[in-house]
């Protein structure tokens, strides 16, 4: 690409290739996958049925777009440097690891090259290819593999043939085509299914969608026959039979990883394994019936900053079936712009469907069981198993398909906001950040609530007030920043012991608590869980709650109310009246927090959140 072109813009002409081709390259790769990641999900029979390849490489394409859109870089070996790092850490998915391999393969290709000719750039796609089969230990023929090294074995015969970078890539565009026909010829389960191999299509997508950007061309358009495509999923997989029922993912971060080892320490606990290191934070995927080892292990090399464990015998037994039905029909769903909330929330069922609000799950492990937060297990099943069940239930974030699913489940053409739980205490903010930028829809807004519960709660139910009254997405954001600088909490837990376990307050706290009997209360401050005070006993808990809230709501404050309560609260009927008399409470919503937050608070914890509304609030009633 001739050097004096502006960064993003497709080429006139092409000499070479460097930092700014390649970010064309990538950007729209990754546009035409996102684009196409229905078709491919559709067509996902291997290795695991379970739909969502499509979305997993969109995903994962989507974080190396995002990180190459906002770098300026001219060099492509330092541009590919931060494409793969970018890729490892945003990979989702047996697909997404693959694909972090390769533009890992392509970064130590291009070693210190700052741009390449056309025979440089077949060894660097065939070098990038060769490492990825290198990277796993049993690479399986008719898959994305084969698409991969036959498209860049092409790109190399024809860069040693002294062809021009058009030409080039014209020919490896056509090869990586000619092997993903093949693929159900060396798969029988794809030629059983009648399709092509997902991950291998996604692979042509992405190169189709590079080739035609830097010729200066529009991506393609699928073909009738693509989105009417015929597939028997019910040959693909018998999720009984299946050795290993759980697909565990996992980043993190810590110092010096050293991929080989790695690799050989969790080979041994399933099988799918993909492990790919920037060096100081490794991505793990595995297929495994024992996720809680894989994570216990995984902790001993770090600190993990995300994990996830999808059970793909469910998956299999859902495929071709509704997951979770809209609160609303699609067609019966107003213009207004949607708010979506993840299961945090405590808003009681019924409220969020009067008002359209779907959640995105998050997840609850009981030792080898996974279960997704509202969906598989409601709050009342999940606190019978926590006092009953010797193994205290670890949390998950949603992965950012479950916002995908939950927008998928909103008419397309509707804008939409997010509403999630604080980012200090969990990466669901981050999931749905990642599930916005996949969607089709018009605009999607991802807010981090810095709250949780009924905090949160209150904030997504007053949005969707909002929003139902025909407001834009910049006043219902506007609105939410305002809600938030209002919002508190004051809770008493029976016990540091479970906020402990879950890791949400030190254990020094935790010890120190239980040797002198102490209950705290605890608060939010800047969406972290601090202490606030202690007290011993129930009667003093109460005090020590009025006193505090005393300091931080003035007499006569006009509330929104959020009540909570793990186990029957006889403090909370006391403190609602105290609060009636003092202030003016225009609404009082009250549930039994979810399991996820029951994991940390524990039985006997109970609490207020507060809403303070003020006089410009565009939901007060005027008396």
């Amino acid at each position: 690409m001739n050097s004096g072109e502006p960064a993003g813009q497709a080429p006139t002409g092409m000499e070479y290739l460097d930092g700014r081709g390649y970010r064309t390259a990538v950007m729209a790769g990754a546009e035409w996958v996102r684009h196409t990641r229905e078709h491919i999900n559709r067509i996902n029979v291997f290795p695991v049925p379970d739909a969502d390849t499509g979305t997993n490489m969109a995903l994962t394409l989507a974080a190396t777009a995002g990180a190459v859109r906002t770098s300026d870089e001219t060099n492509i070996a330092r541009l590919s440097a931060i494409a793969a790092e970018a890729t490892i850490l945003g990979a989702k998915g047996n697909s997404g690891l693959v694909l972090a391999h390769w533009f890992q393969g392509l970064c130590d290709a291009f070693g210190t090259k700052s741009r390449v000719s056309p025979r440089e750039l077949g060894h660097v796609l065939a070098e990038a290819s060769r490492l990825v089969y290198n990277a796993i230990d049993t690479p399986v023929e008719g898959t994305i593999l084969s698409v991969m090294r036959a498209a860049s074995e092409e790109a190399r015969q024809a860069g040693e043939a002294g062809c021009d970078f058009f030409t080039l890539m014209d020919k490896t565009v056509v090869a990586g085509q000619l092997a993903l026909e093949r693929t159900p010829e060396q798969l029988a389960v794809l030629r059983e299914a009648g399709v092509v191999d997902a991950g291998g299509q996604g692979y042509v997508n992405f190169i189709i969608g590079a080739h035609r950007a830097l010729r200066g061309e529009p991506p393609p358009q699928l073909s009738e026959g693509d989105l009417h495509v015929q597939v028997r999923h019910d040959v693909a997989m018998d999720a009984e039979a299946s050795a290993e029922r759980f697909c565990t993912e996992l980043v993190v971060r810590g110092r010096r990883f050293d991929g080989r080892k790695l690799r050989q320490q969790f080979k041994s606990m399933g099988s799918s394994l993909m492990l790919a290191t920037t060096g100081s934070v490794f991505k793990l995927h595995i297929h495994t019936n024992h996720p809680d080892e894989v994570m216990r292990v995984a902790s001993k090399h770090g600190d993990i900053e995300e994990r996830k464990v999808d059970d793909m015998w469910r998956q299999q037994k859902e495929r071709g079936t509704v997951k979770v039905q809209a609160l609303v029909p699609s067609a019966g769903q107003p213009e207004t712009v949607a708010v979506l909330c993840d299961s945090t929330a405590d808003l009681p069922v019924d409220v969020r469907r009067e008002m359209g609000i779907e959640i995105a799950p998050l997840q609850i492990m009981f030792g080898d069981e996974v279960f997704r937060d509202q969906v598989d297990l409601s709050s009342d099943l999940f606190y019978e198993r926590l006092t009953s069940d010797p193994i205290h239930p670890t949390t998950s974030q949603p992965p950012p398909r479950a916002f995908v699913e939950a927008l998928d489940r909103i008419r397309v053409d509707r804008e939409a906001v997010v509403i999630t739980i604080s980012d200090a205490l969990s990466g669901t903010f981050r999931s749905a950040q990642k599930a916005a930028a996949l969607v089709e829809h018009p605009r999607v807004e991802v807010f981090d609530s810095r709250s949780a519960s009924l905090g949160h709660g209150l904030m997504t139910l007053c949005a969707a007030r909002l929003a139902a009254r025909g407001a834009a997405v910049d006043e219902i954001l506007a609105w939410l920043q305002s809600w938030r600088r209002d919002t508190g909490l004051v809770f008493s837990v029976a016990t540091l012991e479970y906020l402990r376990r879950g890791g949400r307050i030190g254990a020094a706290r935790s010890l120190i608590g239980k040797l002198m009997h102490f209950q705290p209360i605890l608060g939010f401050d800047a969406g972290k869980v601090q202490p606030l005070a202690k007290a011993r006993g129930a009667d003093d808990a109460y005090r020590k709650v009025t006193g505090l809230l005393e300091q931080q709501i003035p007499p006569g404050a006009c509330l929104r109310l959020g009540m909570v309560e793990i186990g029957p609260a006889a403090q909370l009927d006391k403190l609602h009246a105290w609060l009636g008399e003092r202030c003016d409470l225009i609404e009082t919503v009250r549930a039994t927090p979810t399991g996820v937050i029951g994991v940390h608070a524990g039985p006997g914890a109970w609490g207020v959140f507060f809403q303070r509304v003020r006089d410009d609030d565009p939901l007060l009633d005027r008396r």
